[in-house]
């Protein structure tokens, strides 16, 4: 590990890769972008993937807590309004959310190394499995 910072400490953009998995093993590969920028007193993380022409947005913003936990609200066109609590540590990041008036919920972990960082996600309904996704992310500025 030669970088001890997690996703959220400086503002940056990426560019994403993904492979999202369907609760019935189907496979779709993604590419997307996300860019974290501080506004004020808040983080604000605003993201989008494309999955065959099909674009997702989703814009969290972020509030810090303290030293290693963050709390957010989101918006997202395929899941409507969700939010969660983030924590770090070193240069992990973990996240669990919740959409609201529903069951659906999920977590993902970021693990950053300098300029690249790799996720890993899985959205629920209740306890059923609905998806799962993995993203290779490299530092574009």
């Amino acid at each position: 590990m030669k970088d001890d910072k997690h996703l959220l400490s400086d503002p940056a953009e990426w560019m994403t890769t993904s492979e999202f998995v369907s609760k019935d093993g189907e496979v779709s590969n993604a590419i997307g972008e996300i860019k974290i920028t501080v506004e004020d007193d808040a983080i604000i993380k605003d993201c989008w993937y494309c999955i065959e022409g099909d674009k997702t947005r989703n814009c969290c913003k972020i509030t810090k807590e303290s030293e290693n936990c963050y709390s957010f609200e989101a918006e997202s066109n395929s899941l409507g309004r969700h939010h969660g609590e983030l924590h770090t540590d070193r240069n992990l990041l973990f996240s669990k959310y919740q959409v609201e008036n529903s069951s659906v919920n999920g977590f993902e972990v970021y693990i950053k190394d300098n300029d690249e960082c790799c996720s890993y996600g899985f959205l629920y309904d209740g306890n059923r499995l609905i998806k799962t996704w993995r993203s290779v992310m490299v530092r574009m500025f």
